[in-house]
Order: C-alpha cells, then sequence, then structure tokens
C-alpha cells in the first residue's frame, strides 16, 4: 500500500509543470534491456533448473549406449568348444531332452557346429533313428530308461568308461555339462483341479519331475569329478502368473523352482558345480530352420487331432540369443538365473510382484472374452446348418422326384 502511494505522489508532482526540475522526484529509470541468450545458453539454463530430470535423462541412455555396445561386442566373440591340438573334440555335452521337440534339436546342431560332442538320453526305437537321421557324426543316441535302475546303472557305466578309458589318451574327453530340458505339462484344454485325474498327475510327475530328478541323480557323480557345469532350462511365462485352469503346470514349475534352489544350496558343500536356470520366455521357433521342421511336423499333427481354436501368434526373441547365453553358461561365464526370450523377465516379475487377485482377474478376463468368441462362431455355424435344412426341405417340396432320384 504504501508503494502504491509513493508511486503516485511521484507522477503527480512530476508532471507540475509549476515545480522547479531540482525538486522534482526521479523518475524510474527503465528496465534492463535482455540479452540475446544461444541455444548452447538456453540448454545449460534449462539443465540448471531441471538437475533431476537431466540426470535420469543421462542415466538412462548411458545405461542403454553401454547395453547396446556390450551386447553387439559379445555377438562378435566367437565362442568354440575347446579341441585338442590335433584338432579332435574333446568337450561332451549331455543334453536331456525331449528328441522330437524343437528345442531339443536347435540347441543339438548348434552345440554340435560350436565343436561339441553331443549325447541325447533316448528311450525307444524310433527316438534313436530320429537321432541318426540328422547323419551328424558328433550327435550320438545314448539309451537310457529312468524307470529301470539296472539300464540306467549300465549307460553310466557306459559313459565312465567313454570319459575314462582304461588306456589313458593323448587328448582324453571332458564332460562339460549336463543340460536338463523338463517340459511343462501343456494339456489341449484347460482343466480345473478338480477334474484332474490321479493318472494325469502321476504322468505329469513321472514325464515332468521324476525323469529330470533320475538323470541328475544319476550323473550326478561325473558332474562333481568333472566340476561341469548343470544347466535347467524351463519355459515359465505362464507359470510365473500361476494363472487358474492350469494345476499341472503350475505345479511341476514351481516344484521345479524349489527343487533347483535346494541343489543350488546344497552345491556348495558336494563340489564345485556351476548351477544355471535358464527362465524362458516366447522364442521365434519360425525364424530358425532347425527348429522349424519339428515345428511344423508336430502342428501338422495337431491339425489332424482337431488341437481346438487357432492360437494368436506372439513374435518370440530369436534363437541365436539362447544359442550364445547356453555356450557361455557351459564355459562357466554364466551363473544364477538366466532370462531368455521375450517376457521372460517381465513375467517373472510380474508374478512376484501383482497381487494373486489381479493376475487371476486379468487372465479371468481373457477367457471369459475367448470363450465368448468360441460361442458366437458355435452360434454362426448352427445357424448356418439350420439355413441349410430349411432350404434342402423347401426344395425337396418344389422338387420331390429329383430328391427322391438322388436319394
Amino acid at each position: 500500500m504504501t508503494d502504491k502511494i509513493s508511486e503516485s505522489l511521484r507522477i503527480t508532482l512530476g508532471d507540475q509543470s509549476w515545480l522547479p526540475k531540482s525538486t522534482k522526484p526521479l523518475s524510474r529509470p527503465p528496465p534492463p534491456m535482455a540479452t540475446p541468450v544461444g541455444y548452447f545458453g538456453a540448454s545449460r539454463e534449462w539443465v540448471s533448473r531441471h538437475r533431476a530430470i537431466t540426470a535420469a535423462v543421462v542415466c538412462f541412455l548411458g545405461t542403454g549406449a553401454f547395453l547396446i555396445w556390450r551386447q553387439r561386442r559379445l555377438n562378435r566373440v566367437k565362442r568354440r568348444a575347446k579341441r585338442g591340438k590335433n584338432g579332435q573334440r574333446t568337450d561332451v555335452v549331455i543334453l536331456a531332452g525331449p528328441p522330437s521337440a524343437p528345442l531339443t534339436r536347435s540347441l543339438s546342431l548348434d552345440l554340435e557346429r560350436r565343436g561339441f560332442i553331443v549325447y541325447i538320453p533316448v528311450n525307444s526305437l524310433w527316438e534313436e533313428r530320429l537321432i541318426q537321421a540328422e547323419s551328424k557324426p558328433d550327435i550320438h543316441p545314448l539309451q537310457l530308461d529312468v524307470t529301470s535302475p539296472s539300464s540306467l546303472a549300465s549307460t553310466i557305466r557306459k559313459v565312465t568308461a567313454l570319459l575314462h578309458p582304461a588306456e589313458a589318451p593323448k587328448y582324453p574327453l571332458r564332460f562339460v555339462s549336463l543340460i536338463l530340458l523338463p517340459q511343462t505339462p501343456s494339456p489341449p484344454q484347460s482343466q480345473s483341479i478338480a477334474h484332474i485325474s490321479a493318472d494325469s498327475w502321476s504322468d505329469a510327475f513321472s514325464i515332468h519331475l521324476l525323469s529330470p530328478f533320475t538323470l541328475l541323480q544319476a550323473f550326478l557323480p561325473l558332474v562333481i569329478s568333472h566340476e561341469s557345469s548343470v544347466l535347467f532350462l524351463n519355459h515359465t511365462n505362464t507359470p510365473s502368473l500361476s494363472p487358474p485352469l492350469h494345476g499341472e503346470a503350475n505345479v511341476v514349475a514351481h516344484a521345479l523352482d524349489s527343487y533347483i534352489s535346494t541343489f543350488r544350496k546344497e552345491s556348495a558343500a558336494i563340489g564345485n558345480i556351476n548351477i544355471v536356470d535358464f527362465k524362458l520366455g516366447a522364442l521365434d521357433y519360425e525364424s530358425n530352420p532347425d527348429a522349424l521342421q519339428m515345428v511344423v511336423a508336430s502342428r501338422h499333427d495337431d491339425r489332424r487331432s482337431d488341437s481346438g481354436p487357432e492360437q494368436k501368434k506372439v513374435r518370440g526373441s530369436p534363437f541365436r540369443e539362447l544359442h550364445l547365453e547356453v555356450f557361455d553358461a557351459i564355459m562357466g561365464k554364466r551363473r544364477g538365473t538366466v532370462y531368455v526370450g521375450r517376457g521372460s523377465r517381465t513375467y517373472d516379475i510380474l508374478g512376484k510382484v501383482i497381487p494373486q487377485g489381479v493376475a487371476g482377474w486379468m487372465l479371468s478376463l481373457k477367457a471369459e472374452k475367448k470363450e465368448g468368441r468360441d460361442r458366437k462362431k458355435a452360434d454362426e455355424v448352427a445357424d448356418g446348418s439350420q439355413a441349410s435344412t430349411s432350404w434342402e426341405k423347401v426344395e425337396h417340396m418344389i422338387h420331390p422326384e429329383s430328391t427322391c432320384h438322388v436319394l
């Protein structure tokens, strides 16, 4: 208020002509002219005013650039297994997975190309011929029946004699890794726990849990003596969220996680074993020629067996990422848990962070939407059949003789 009164008095007295100039109050000086600031100066001023935002942007861009540079640098490194001085292969890998699975075929061919000797356990003549059909001199079938203790012991003796022959060779073989591919159950249709029979539970435990557990226990002495790495490759996108109507897959996946966690804690007391748990997301089978053949064959079988409504395709990560990570894990450059494939890390984080009620609600919405599409499709088929039946009745009334002739 005082400033306004003084300002009005200054203006009033300054306008009076009868006052001498020496007694008139001095006018306020004009505001200083804003000096033009260049682009660099304006940027520096903005950065000084928004230091937190600037630090976040610099950290984000710097981390992204470092990860891209590191990934490109790792991709340029040639990954080859060790060989003897005469070029002989010396590193042995046992790849325990279904020989007809696309993942098993892709990994076996890639490991063979990188210089490993690959053995794949088989349990039938058909599986043995499937491996021999590849015509690869360093991919061999390994007859093994996990349900027969005598067959299992005989196989272990053969592998031990192969790794430790009576006459020491110039370049002995080394057992470098045991790779386990425990497949999670994938039923043709979702089932609630109330409708899963005891036989289904028994089959799920025997195929997906008992088989890898028995194999690991049988090969554990060789793993300890050779200080080999043990790799578990599990598809975990769906089991990470523990969705309803997937009881078998959820139970098997969580049982495997508990088994791997316990085995990792006990490994410190039994030997120097590198245990790596691969959590696999969506992989791009279409772009991998090694796996595409098996995918096409499986889709052909599913089509003949009426596998149900067509599933939406999700483009996954290239198989090359999995091949490189598996090689690094065999060589001891990867430890702990490794995420490979689209959505593997995201689904794992969401399964731990999002409440179970929210995840179940989201999945139930998807299931209701799918059920609505199926019901609409069934209604369209029913309407079409009713329309065709009515037209046949009309045609029969107009041309009864032609209908009788056809019959």
